[in-house]
């Protein structure tokens, strides 16, 4: 029993350790920027600074925000 109530809280504490890291970091950095990008109307500089931002999100095992 004691096993099914470590494993959760371990991948809990392995997910917060990565989310720190700076791929995570810049990962949500570079989404907060492709926003502002489409939000200027500028979508091909949202869709390149996004491509970039799913790319960290991939190399870091970020949790998901986009």
């Amino acid at each position: 029993m004691a096993a099914f109530i470590y494993i959760p809280r371990y991948l809990d504490e392995e997910q917060r350790i990565r989310d720190s890291s700076n791929f995570c970091i810049q990962y949500r950095e570079f989404l907060q920027t492709a926003e502002n990008w489409n939000k200027l109307g500028d979508t091909a500089q949202a869709n390149g600074v996004y491509n970039i931002a799913v790319d960290l999100f991939r190399k870091g095992k970020c949790t998901r925000v986009h």
